[in-house]
Formats: C-alpha cells, sequence, structure tokens
C-alpha cells in the first residue's frame, strides 16, 4: 500500500506528458510506457509510437467509461484472474510483494484488471458488424488462394515462462535451469511447475498449453526453434530465450504440411478476413476518435 502511494504521489507531481480530454498522462506513466514499448520492441527510438499508444488507450478508456451502464463490470471475472495470478506466489507476503513492486495491491490491481476487461468488452461490441463475414467472401478468397492452401507444419507446445523485463537476466536464467532440473530429475510434473513458476499466466493454470503452433503464419514464439533443421526436439524440455525471457519448451514432434480439406480452410480463410477487417476498423476508429479530438483541441502533448 505504501509503494502503491508513494508511486501514485510520483506520477501525480510529475510533469504532465499528454492530456486526453482532460484524462492526464504524467511523464512518469509517459517513460514507464516507453521502457515497456523499448523492452517488447527493441527500439530505441519510441517515443512517437509510445505516445500513439497512451492515446489511443486513453480514448478507449474514456468512451469504455462513457458507455458504462451498458458494460458489465467484470469484478467478479478479475478477481478470478488476480487470484490465480498470486497463486503462483510461495505465500501472501510474496505475492503483496511482486503487486507493489509493480505499483499495485490487490484490489487496485483487480481494479485495474476489471477496467481492461471493460475496455475490451466495448471495442468488441462496437467492432463486431465490422467484423462479419459472408460465405461468399469466404469462396472467393479460397478460388484466389489456390495452391496455397496446405497445412503447414505443426506441432503441439506448452512452456514455462520467466520474464526478463526489469529483473536480473542472470538470476532469472539460473531459476529456469533449477525449474529444468527437476524436470529433467522427474521430481515434478511439468504441469505442477507450469502452475508453480510460469509468469504466462493464462497457460499457466493448464500446464502451459499454448496449443498447435504452425510453421506459417509467424506465431509470438517465432523467434524460438521450433521448426527447422535446428528445431528444438520433441517431448523433451529444453530452455531458450526470447525476446521476453527464458521458456522451457515442452513440443510434441512436427507434423508435416498436407494439403487443406474444404472443411479446414474455409473457417481459417473466415476467420482471416474477419481478423483484417478488425484491423481495419481499429485503426479506422483510432483515426476517427483521434481526428476528432484534435479538432475540439482536446489532446494537448507536452514532450518535446
Amino acid at each position: 500500500m505504501l509503494y502503491e502511494r508513494a508511486q501514485k504521489r510520483a506520477a501525480e507531481k510529475a510533469p504532465t506528458a499528454i492530456s486526453v480530454y482532460g484524462d492526464r498522462i504524467s511523464t512518469v506513466q509517459f517513460n514507464r510506457r516507453a521502457a515497456e514499448l523499448r523492452a517488447i520492441s527493441g527500439k530505441e527510438d519510441i517515443n512517437a509510437l509510445t505516445e500513439q499508444d497512451l492515446i489511443t488507450n486513453a480514448l478507449l478508456r474514456i468512451r469504455a467509461k462513457y458507455n458504462d451502464t451498458r458494460i458489465p463490470d467484470f469484478i467478479e471475472e478479475a478477481k478470478a484472474e488476480t487470484a490465480a495470478l498470486l497463486t503462483r506466489a510461495a505465500n501472501e507476503d510474496q505475492a503483496e510483494e511482486w503487486l507493489n513492486n509493480h505499483g499495485y495491491t490487490k484490489e487496485s490491481f483487480t481494479a485495474k484488471l476489471a477496467a481492461v476487461m471493460r475496455e475490451q468488452y466495448y471495442l468488441e461490441n462496437l467492432l463486431r458488424e465490422h467484423t462479419e463475414t459472408s460465405d461468399a467472401e469466404v469462396e472467393s478468397m479460397a478460388g484466389q488462394l489456390g495452391e496455397y492452401l496446405v497445412m503447414p507444419e505443426k506441432r503441439q507446445v506448452r512452456h514455462i515462462f520467466f520474464p526478463t523485463l526489469y529483473k536480473n537476466k542472470d538470476t532469472v536464467k539460473a531459476q529456469a535451469e533449477q525449474v529444468l532440473q527437476q524436470l529433467l530429475n522427474n521430481t515434478a510434473t511439468f504441469d505442477a511447475l507450469a502452475a508453480q513458476h510460469s509468469a504466462d499466466a493464462r497457460t499457466a493454470r493448464h500446464g502451459g498449453d499454448l496449443g498447435t503452433l504452425y510453421a506459417y503464419p509467424p506465431h509470438p514464439l517465432a523467434e524460438l526453434p521450433l521448426f527447422g533443421p535446428d528445431a528444438i526436439p520433441a517431448d523433451t524440455p529444453t530452455l531458450v530465450h526470447s525476446k521476453w525471457g527464458w521458456h522451457i519448451i515442452l513440443a510434441g514432434p512436427i507434423q508435416e504440411p498436407r494439403p487443406l480439406t474444404p472443411e479446414e480452410y474455409k473457417e481459417s480463410i473466415r476467420t482471416a478476413i474477419s481478423n483484417y477487417k478488425r484491423g481495419a476498423a481499429i485503426n479506422s476508429w483510432i483515426e476517427a476518435n483521434v481526428n476528432e479530438a484534435n479538432k475540439k483541441n482536446r489532446i494537448k502533448t507536452y514532450n518535446e
């Protein structure tokens, strides 16, 4: 609680970086988000992207707030997500320390998570009518793709994730190696260790299951050697590094490519079209809302 208050006071005292409809974003908040995006992207010149990201999030937050009466509060769902996340801590003190290190208490983290869920709900409802795809659109694209309708190489993948953001990389690696050794010595199951150690909250409770990953199109862990001549061997826990941190990967055998059946490719094509429409609709929404705010002089930036 004291840490959160100190963080909040620091943000309140810091100069304003961006103001969106009076919603103030301080230089402390700006610099923190810039550091996160820099770590994720690997790029140094990140100010323009940070500004765009914060303005977009502020607009979404404001729109969702104004439509609150039509949006569920998601507080119970947020409580469940928070509880699941904190079960990976050894005890309540460790859980509280983890939250404090990120500037939260359990209550404020839950409230933040519920707010994010409300924003996602608002955005998905807003975009739904723009992402509907007809059978005719699917058939048209299938005709154009023709010989490319092939199931690429694929394999089942699980992981235990150890992030290095804001942490000592050597310490994190040592922790990952200790967990790997437990697997190699058969002193614990992958499921149990994923639930206890993985920082990927959404997969940890399911044994670290990432589902089926394909050689193409690129997946979130595309930089890891899951396919190709140097692919991670099947059914062998392997420690690998990505820009996100360390992963203990347990992957199944690679299944060879084959032609797709209509039952398989139709849904994939429908999803691809819907995703494209969704991206275009999001960009249009952002552009329209930013333009509206600029016309009303309601977006002000103070960064040089």
